[in-house]
């Protein structure tokens, strides 16, 4: 015999030619059917599930249609057929005409399928399927009937289980994309009780290029620099910095602790830093982006990073962390709009701060940041947790900031300050787990 096929494309081939949709429920009907699937060809449906949302919804309509016309086959006392894993010619539908379809079964027990509402029926691929009429036709229908009642309802679960088991990455889509512990050579800080004056204008983290998921290295863009920090005890920048105390971290009111290293970003001391870095957008699903951008309809970003500013003065004074650009993006940190210095969120619209959101907490308190960014049609919905419990995802009711932002999308980050603030542990992830890792 020669090599297994399912569909068009052989198993030792598949991972090299993308699955389209027929190859795709020919091997969800393989699985239903307790044919063996090769770890490729599963790789395979893995990667077709995750190209788009919409994939796992005709997944589970596949599960559900697939298991309801067996047991309708089993019922109705019909011969066995080995080929009806091909249900119907539902490839020329749009989706709104699959969401409606409607299965049919006459006196006579044949199937057939329609539009719903009357429409026109669709040809089975399958077959012609011939009746055994048994002298208990009427008795095999009438509890075949009841049967399939009591079907449906299982193969409504069955599917559903199936789908949140084994295609349940393909509909939540996980897994740390971006991150960046400025694990870099630490940069000589400037002199301690400085004025600002003597802060480095070259160098700072211009160049440095390592974590994960980013397209390039920080470039700096602005008249001073940032430098990296390793002993921020005796590298105070005057004898009330209170980032003196500890390096960032974070641990939780039930004492679990976020995974971080152990060197820190320090923005410059007046009157400007900006560290900017590129992101390799292909390091996020396919369904979450747009127009070479992150930031589909539809799909969830989770982000988190430490900050901690000198102390927590405001009144103009600014140190944030940015997605997108000052055309359209999201900042959080100490922000300029905010007069009392204390932790903010803002979107950002043509250089304008917009729809600004302050807590109670001072930017000299560290903090853990941890956003959710949902991105729908119009605007997109932004929640944040300040110091949230690590055990699991918070609930929305307990975020700091819930903000709602003019539709952006986002391919780089940014670190903007007019006031000497710590960043560090940036991640970009699927999921809140994804961005906070404990040790």
């Amino acid at each position: 015999m020669g090599d297994p096929f399912i569909g068009n494309i052989p198993s030792e081939s598949r991972d090299e030619v993308p699955l389209d949709e027929v190859d795709a429920f020919e091997l969800v009907d393989a699985h239903l059917d307790q044919q063996d699937v090769t770890p490729e060809q599963a790789a395979a449906l893995a990667a077709w599930l995750k190209q788009h949302p919409e994939h796992a919804d005709r997944a589970f309509r596949r599960i559900f249609l697939h298991t309801f016309l067996r047991q309708r086959l089993q019922y109705a006392a019909m011969t066995p057929v080995t080929d009806l894993t091909r249900v119907a010619k539902t490839n020329d539908l749009s989706e709104t005409e699959r969401s409606a379809l409607v299965l049919n079964v006459d006196e006579a027990g044949v199937m057939s399928l329609s539009r719903g509402n009357g429409g026109a029926a669709i040809t089975l691929e399958s077959p012609t399927v011939s009746v055994v009429r048994h002298a208990t036709g009427v008795w095999w229908r009438s509890w075949g009937l009841a049967l399939g009642i009591v079907g449906v309802l299982v193969m409504v679960m069955v599917a559903g289980w199936a789908i949140s088991t084994l295609f349940l990455s393909a509909s939540t889509p996980s897994g740390l994309w971006v991150y960046d512990g400025f694990e870099y050579p630490p940069t000589s800080p400037p002199a301690p009780l400085g004025d600002g004056s003597k802060w480095p204008i070259t160098g700072g983290i211009q160049g440095s290029n390592g974590g994960m998921g980013w397209a390039e290295p920080w470039r700096e863009e602005a008249s001073k620099v940032s430098i990296l920090v390793a002993d921020v005890v005796n590298n105070a920048w005057r004898a009330n910095d209170r980032r003196s105390a500890h390096p960032l971290a974070y641990a939780d009111a039930q004492g679990r602790v976020l995974k971080t290293a152990g060197i820190q970003l320090r923005t410059a001391a007046g009157p400007l830093s900006k560290s900017v870095r590129s992101l390799a957008v292909t390091a996020f699903p396919d369904s979450f982006l747009a127009d070479r951008a992150v930031g589909q309809d539809g799909s969830v970003v989770w982000l988190s990073f430490l900050a901690q500013s000198f102390d927590g003065r405001g009144l103009g004074n600014f140190a944030y962390l940015q997605l997108g650009t000052d055309v359209a993006g999201l900042r959080i940190g100490k922000l300029a709009s905010v007069e009392t210095g204390n932790w903010s969120t803002a979107g950002v619209r043509n250089g304008e701060e917009m729809n600004a959101v302050s807590s109670e907490l001072s930017s000299g308190q560290a903090v853990l940041f941890v956003a959710r960014i949902t991105f729908k049609k119009g605007e997109d919905v932004v929640d944040i947790w300040i110091d949230p419990l690590l055990d699991k995802e918070p609930s929305g009711s307990t975020a700091a900031f819930h903000v709602m932002l003019p539709d952006f999308h986002f391919d780089q980050i940014s670190i903007s300050s007019r006031y000497t603030s710590d960043f560090d542990e940036i991640r970009l992830g699927g999921t809140f787990r994804d961005v906070t890792p404990v040790n």
